[in-house]
């Protein structure tokens, strides 16, 4: 049986194609048990401790990936992987046997989650880009807002990305990408509705569907892997 944590403000529920219920209560989630079913469930510690120890295929988002042993073998997935307009940039990147190009990244966010949202794009982009040679970080004082934090990651070759992260009252993404022959752009902010409300057509928001194909397996491997970018940001600058 599929249960999946998530922010359910951050789903799209158009077009999905398993059979999805959505859990609200502690009860429900004791009492699920269809296994033709995927299950979606708030986020809360009391939640987690329901499926701790059972055999069940449990999601959760990279920000709720803890030190605790007992989250090897559930399956953690990263919002950036999971946005329609990254999987068709990451589509058009990945044709060639190694991308070369310039990246350019900024992302606007309204609350700073202990740099854990950041490590995850930096492993996103590491997964799609190659493995960096070089990298810097420079970060403004932290107990200041609006926090910015600027990294530049050279992965050889030709390769390279800008990445710039802003810790202010709303969320916003920006991408480009200058390859040869081939320019992609993305704002998130021209992708927005019209219509007040209309909280499906949010280009920040992505699927049930999404989840599951793009969420990975939680082993020591991945978890080293998170670490190495999480540790790129105490200190400041870095080389």
């Amino acid at each position: 049986m599929k249960i999946i944590f998530a922010n359910l403000e951050k789903l799209d529920f158009r077009n999905i194609f398993k059979n999805v219920s959505v859990i609200d209560s502690v009860d429900q989630l004791k009492n699920a048990a269809n296994e033709d079913v995927t299950y979606v469930s708030v986020i809360s510690e009391e939640h987690l401790k329901v499926v701790w120890n059972s055999k069940n295929e449990v999601y959760i988002p990279f920000t709720e990936l803890t030190a605790d042993h007992q989250m090897l073998g559930w399956h953690v997935y990263f919002d950036l992987a999971n946005y329609s307009f990254y999987q068709k940039v990451k589509e058009l990147i990945g044709k060639g046997d190694k991308p070369k190009g310039v990246f350019r990244f900024r992302r606007m966010v309204n609350q700073y989650e202990n740099n854990s949202l950041f490590t995850g794009d930096l492993y996103v982009l590491s997964s799609l880009l190659g493995e960096p040679q070089r990298i810097q970080v420079k970060q403004t004082d932290q107990t200041v807002i609006p926090v910015h934090t600027i990294i530049l990651m050279d992965f050889g070759g030709g390769t390279m990305a800008h990445i710039e992260y802003t810790v202010t009252n709303q969320e916003r993404i920006e991408l480009e990408w200058s390859g040869i022959k081939t320019i992609l752009e993305f704002d998130s902010d021209q992708m927005r509705p019209i219509q007040q409300g209309s909280k499906a057509s949010l280009p920040l928001a992505y699927s049930v569907d999404a989840i599951l194909a793009t969420a990975q397996k939680v082993d020591q491997v991945l978890v080293n892997r998170l670490n190495y970018f999480s540790n790129l940001f105490n200190g400041g600058a870095h080389s």
